[in-house]
């Protein structure tokens, strides 16, 4: 009997990738592939690209030659992803590629490969203009990516997006409550919500409150998924009505990622944001009136053409203020052909990083008090990885690793237990100490034994091999 053709994806870049990989490898096994996790068993070799920046398209090439030095006779190589649908960037793609998937045209992966492999070619059904949705894969997960809509309306002055993506496109109510639904039965136990425009998702559908009705309809139809979360929500107006909604929901964690960029009005009029810090703060100042123990996340970016040292304290001295969370410090890259690729002052590349420097350093010390004070505090958490904890005498345990609500995976800490705890699960535990980013516990049965006791435990000091179940 002959083996079946198997296929391997490299993915790359954001979240929304990762969800077209997963969409990719459906229509591959629904042709008769396999997937594996050994580039040299695979047939098909899939690099999904990203192209945002600079760095990421380099981490591109790398990956693809990496994979072209190992070909064997017979291998097929595909690039798909942002940075094939990046005209003056393609050609930065290493040569001998096989072919070319653009990031809007991942839906027709399993065409491509079957006329590369000589297959009957399947009929793909056109596009009808909102995004294309696919069945999840029977996986049993933690969490896992819900891709809402793709591309975006904002023409942001640094931003290659909508060159990449062009405008928003949503996807159908229906389909997204079918895919949670899916990933729930499966045992998936946190879905996030990602697009690169979420506030605004369904406008493109004429949706009149289109998220906020999205998220009843997943608290009514999903009724058993635990934990909601949402990414990527544009600072607009419209939020305020969202938050409102997510107090109402019980899924709905309480956790915003709301990317702000800068604090200061002239630099956010250049970068083309909203361009009001006032309104910043009356939308956290909401936001934490109505969602208590709400979670704020955000990014900034240092060193935009034209920075100021008084515009660069300006935004240094609103994040003291406002004491996010958590917080991503990016240093400006000129990205051609974006309209701030050709504005002049730019800000000298070691001045750009004393900046960031600067402001990851306070955000450090506001992380840290912030975890300080949730030492002793009962939290569940969702048990994501297991690995081992070694003490100063070199003794190993087991140890685990989660996220409670105020923690999105990959971008925020975790919460470390040295115990064996099972995973994808929720586990409440006591809070025992506090690092900048992340925070160690103990069971809650375990934590109650030891106060009967009057007993402690030192803190472990370094984990090791530590496995995610992603």
């Amino acid at each position: 009997m002959d083996r079946p053709l198997r296929f391997h994806i490299v993915t790359l870049g954001c979240s929304k990738n990762q969800v077209d990989s997963e969409g990719m490898a459906q229509r591959l096994i629904a042709r008769g592939l396999q997937p594996t996790d050994e580039p040299d068993e695979a047939a098909v070799l899939v690099v999904n690209t990203c192209g945002f920046l600079a760095a990421a398209r380099a981490e591109s090439r790398a990956a693809i030659e990496e994979l072209a030095a190992r070909r064997r006779p017979g291998q097929i190589i595909i690039a798909a992803g942002c940075m094939v649908s990046l005209d003056q960037h393609r050609a930065e793609l290493p040569p001998g590629l096989d072919a070319y998937v653009p990031t809007h045209d991942w839906n027709r992966i399993d065409a491509v490969v079957a006329d590369l492999l000589g297959l009957p070619i399947p009929s793909v059904r056109e596009s009808t203009g909102d995004l294309p949705s696919f069945p999840r894969l029977p996986v049993r997960r933690p969490s896992a990516y819900v891709k809402i809509a793709d591309g975006c309306d904002h023409r942001c002055s640094f931003c290659a997006i909508p060159l990449i993506k062009g405008n928003q496109r949503s996807k159908r109510p229906s389909e997204i409550v079918r895919e949670i639904r899916e990933l729930v039965n499966a045992g998936t136990k946190e879905v996030i919500l990602v697009a690169q425009d979420t506030i605004r998702y369904g406008a493109d559908l004429g949706l009149r409150n289109g998220l906020p009705d999205l998220l009843r309809s997943i608290a009514e139809h999903v009724p058993d998924l635990p934990w909601l979360r949402l990414l990527y929500l544009y600072p607009s107006p419209l939020l305020f009505r969202l938050i409102d909604t997510m107090a109402e929901l019980q899924p709905c964690v309480p956790y915003l990622d709301i990317p702000l960029q800068h604090a200061d009005p002239v630099l956010l009029r250049r970068m083309m944001r909203p361009s009001d810090p006032d309104f910043y703060r009356r939308l956290i100042a909401y936001a934490r009136e109505r969602l208590p123990d709400v979670a704020l996340r955000t990014t900034f970016i240092v060193g935009f053409p034209g920075e100021t040292d008084e515009q660069f304290r300006r935004l240094y001295d609103f994040v003291a203020e406002m004491e996010f969370d958590h917080v991503g410090v990016f240093v400006y890259s000129r990205e051609q052909p974006t309209p701030s690729a050709r504005m002049e002052e730019p800000v000298p590349p070691e001045i750009a990083e004393e900046r960031r420097t600067a402001l990851m350093e306070l955000q450090q010390r506001i992380s840290w008090a912030k975890n300080e004070t949730l030492v002793g505090k009962i939290l569940p958490i969702l048990v994501e990885g297991a690995g081992e904890v070694e003490d100063e005498r070199g003794n190993r345990a087991p140890l685990a690793a989660g996220r409670a609500a105020r923690h999105a995976p990959e971008v925020d800490g975790l919460v470390f237990v040295p115990e064996e705890l099972p995973l994808g699960e929720f586990v409440t535990v006591r809070i025992t100490h506090a690092e900048p980013y992340d925070l160690w516990a103990e069971p809650l049965a375990q934590s109650k034994r030891r106060r009967e006791i009057g007993r402690g435990r030192p803190r472990p000091r370094r984990q090791t091999g530590l496995k995610t179940s992603h």
